[in-house]
């Protein structure tokens, strides 16, 4: 078994409070870097919003499920929205667009920056429960946010708040982590293999259509509500 594992073994889970405040200080330190990491930080505003343009096009707007809804009479959620990057984009085409993150001060900076989108919604949680009732968004969408969730625990909760604010046969496509990271580092989260999703939502009212990347740094899971 290699160090990085054994150190994951022992080294306790951040809490869902530790969590908070994290996010909430590496917002106020750097919410463009945090949020996306890879240009560095000195990214500058112009290619933080390409990112999220990108971002929403590749994985959301040509992905095969999503192409087969009519976007502008759809609900969506993402959850872990940071500041907006890609909601941003997202509400071009959608008629209605949640977002959620754990960090206050990452839904302040959202709010400022998105404050002329009149279809954007947006609240931070405890991490755990989504302030929605029952059956309310047709889509929900995760990119870089599971990966960083404290713990295994904290996972299964969000899949069984997004089960059940999905409508019947609503669509979730979520990206986990699939290579483990280091503890007490600040980009840490749990990691998973596929048959740990499927254990994890078999009592859930979720269908896996689809995964891609499975045995990578990171993979995407399709989600069907049944």
């Amino acid at each position: 078994m290699r160090l990085r594992e054994w150190l994951n073994i022992f080294y306790p889970d951040e809490t869902i409070g530790e969590s908070k405040e994290k996010w909430n200080q590496l917002a106020k330190k750097n919410a463009n870097y945090f949020v996306m990491t890879n240009f560095g930080e000195n990214i500058t505003e112009k290619q933080f919003s390409k990112s999220g343009r990108d971002d929403y096009i590749n994985y959301i707007k040509e992905d095969k499920f999503f192409r087969e809804l009519d976007l502008s009479t759809k609900c969506i959620l993402e959850v872990g929205c940071g500041i907006g990057r890609i909601i941003e984009f997202v509400a071009q085409d959608f008629q209605e667009v949640y977002g959620i993150d754990i960090s206050e001060e990452m839904i302040k900076q959202a709010e400022k920056r998105l404050v002329n989108k009149a279809n954007i919604h947006l609240c931070a949680t405890d991490g755990l429960y989504y302030p929605f009732p029952n059956d309310f968004f047709d889509t929900v969408f995760s990119f870089i946010t599971f990966q960083h969730m404290p713990g295994r625990i904290t996972v299964k909760k969000n899949l069984e708040e997004i089960a059940r604010v999905l409508k019947k046969i609503g669509l979730a496509k979520i990206q986990f982590r699939g290579a483990p990271a280091c503890k007490g580092s600040w980009f840490y989260g749990p990691s998973f293999k596929i048959r740990q999703i499927n254990k994890m939502v078999e009592r859930l009212p979720l269908q896996i259509l689809k995964t891609e990347g499975e045995g990578t740094k990171y993979f995407w899971v399709w989600f069907r509500r049944t």
